[in-house]
């Protein structure tokens, strides 16, 4: 227990000689109806150690706390025995080019010089029922002065578990209110929803926002909820969504005035 914090530094932290990368602890856990995996089980709890720039690299796409969809998405987790672990896995596909040029004095020609190929990664094999596992990334803490992913755990996820989609407004440009200027304020960026095995996930829920006027409140029936997918029932039929407001410098007066110019016309026919 007492050696478990120096344990975890060196991981977070390997020194300057050691040949390990950068790994941040964690814990897979959760149910899963559909391989038999209950959640009370002790041995459904795996301790696992992901690479720090896999983590990092889904962070700058999706960010993480109350705007980012980071611990909302579902990955392909495979776990690999920690002997196994090499640098070479993780390599980006399509590397830099890194041909180098030399300058022939004698013929005036530059001369490419092709680099040499990168090494071939390492065999290795899954541990034995944990390859391709579907999960959900949760409980991230980061630490409080690097700003940087100090643990990361990793619920199981199944069809048909509730999961928090993020909400995406579309066809702003067809909204009279943000048309002139206003904005819409969301107060609920994610709605809780259930996938059928068969659907793919959707990276989002589209919000239609044709029509919308100032002082609208946006509200469930305005989601657009694609086929395979359905808003979960604890999700109330007045979730809010947020509400549109007017720009500042009084645009409200100026709908106002436009109303008014239209009433008196009808009275004066």
């Amino acid at each position: 227990m007492f050696n478990s914090i120096p344990m975890c530094r060196r991981l977070r932290n390997p020194g300057v000689n050691d040949p390990n990368f950068p790994l941040i602890p964690g814990i897979l856990h959760g149910s899963d109806p559909t391989k038999g995996i209950v959640s009370v089980d002790a041995s459904s709890k795996v301790m696992v150690k992901t690479p720090w720039f896999e983590i990092q690299s889904e962070l700058d796409r999706y960010h993480y706390g109350r705007n980012g969809s980071f611990e909302n998405r579902v990955y392909a987790l495979t776990v690999f025995p920690s002997e196994e672990a090499s640098l070479d896995h993780h390599r980006t596909r399509q590397p830099k080019d890194r041909t180098t040029y030399k300058v022939d004095d004698e013929k005036n020609e530059i001369i490419a010089i092709p680099a040499p190929p990168l090494p071939t990664p390492p065999e290795r094999t899954a541990v034995d029922g944990m390859e391709n596992i579907l999960v959900i990334p949760a409980d991230l803490q980061m630490h409080p002065v690097g700003h940087s992913a100090y643990c990361l755990n990793f619920i199981r996820y199944h069809p048909n578990k509730p999961i928090k989609i993020p909400i995406r407004p579309i066809n702003e440009e067809e909204s009279p209110a943000i048309k002139r200027g206003g904005f819409l304020s969301i107060v609920n960026r994610f709605i809780e929803c259930l996938v059928d095995a068969e659907a793919p996930i959707p990276e989002y829920i589209e919000l239609e926002c044709t029509g919308l006027r100032q002082k609208d409140v946006v509200r469930r029936e305005r989601l657009l909820i694609p086929e395979g997918t359905s808003v979960h029932p604890r999700v109330p039929d007045d979730f809010l969504v947020g509400t549109v407001y007017g720009a500042r410098g009084g645009s409200a007066a100026t709908d106002d005035t436009d109303g008014g110019e239209e009433g008196e016309g009808g009275e004066e026919k």
